[in-house]
């Protein structure tokens, strides 16, 4: 069990030497010349997910990284009174599909605690990242570019208030394969999450569209916008759709469970079938055996 800042470095030095020995042997191998390079990279990512999944316990958030993480979840749930115009936004209303998108988005955050290895993690946040793009999307008709999706995921962390975001980000960045976090999508939206935590760190009355006066009244508790928020028509509807997915997302694992159970119980069905076929051809064997006994006997009788 990793117990300090040195131990989780000295982890992670090993780890990535590791995939970068096992990544070379894999893209090297013979018997993948030929393949497509999407293909091999699949397989070096399953390697990745091998590894973490049997360390993950030992890696994840260890005591280096726990007083900060928890302060960083506190913070966050603190500021639960920030709407999108503290933000310098707007979230479009009475739109199911704009809801649709941002209860994606939280779904995906929550789903970030859930996951083991660094590249589903990461997938995670890739694909709230893409249910806030397509929400802008449907209000903007245009592209959202970092100025316009940083604001939206930094509410979408605030209203979901996902656990551990700082021991996650810190676990991709330290377990992840390199290559991933050099360039493309997937180093993109690593970069707006940990730029919406650090805004979220250090947060402060200029970084807001309110005065310091009100900033600290809402810190300190005495009043809250959270009422007002939830009894939007948006809001309702917003919280009606998470809901949803997470009912789905329920009667999918029972689905799942009853298929595994089906799957089992006719795989014993068919060993049952296959012992009582055999039990009964041995009985048969054994049967024939007496009655050529018996025949040998009567047979000696007669000729006597």
């Amino acid at each position: 069990v990793v117990t300090g800042s040195s131990g989780i470095n000295a982890e992670y030095g090993e780890v990535q030497m590791f995939y970068a020995y096992m990544t070379k042997k894999i893209r090297n191998f013979p018997h993948f010349e030929g393949w497509k390079q999407e293909s091999v990279d699949d397989i070096v990512v399953g390697m990745e997910r091998f590894v973490m999944v049997n360390i993950y316990a030992n890696v994840f958030n260890p005591p280096s990284d726990r007083v900060k993480n928890d302060a960083i979840d506190s913070k966050i749930r603190s500021l639960h009174w920030i709407l999108p115009k503290h933000l310098d936004f707007a979230l479009p209303s009475d739109n199911e599909n704009s809801d649709r998108q941002l209860a994606l988005a939280q779904y995906y955050l929550l789903e970030l605690n859930k996951k083991r290895s660094p590249h589903d993690k990461i997938a995670c946040i890739v694909l709230c990242c893409k249910a806030l793009h397509d929400l802008f999307n449907l209000a903007h008709e245009k592209a959202a570019g970092a100025d316009e999706l940083l604001p939206m995921l930094i509410y979408t962390m605030i209203v979901t208030a996902p656990p551990n975001l700082f021991a996650t980000t810190q676990y991709i960045d330290r377990f992840l394969l390199q290559e991933k976090l050099t360039s493309g999508e997937m180093a993109y939206n690593f970069t707006n999450i940990c730029c919406a935590l650090q805004f979220l760190e250090n947060i402060s009355s200029d970084k807001l569209t309110l005065s310091p006066e009100e900033f600290d009244h809402f810190m300190e508790g005495h009043s809250s916008h959270l009422e007002e928020s939830l009894s939007t028509k948006f809001a309702s509807g917003l919280l009606d759709n998470i809901n949803r997915v997470k009912e789905c997302e329920d009667k999918v694992r029972q689905l799942q469970s009853y298929h595994n159970k089906l799957k089992d119980n006719t795989e014993q069905l068919q060993v049952d079938i296959t012992k009582h076929k055999s039990e009964v051809q041995k009985s048969l064997a054994a049967m024939r055996s007496k009655f050529s006994s018996l025949d040998e006997e009567m047979a000696k009788l007669l000729i006597s």
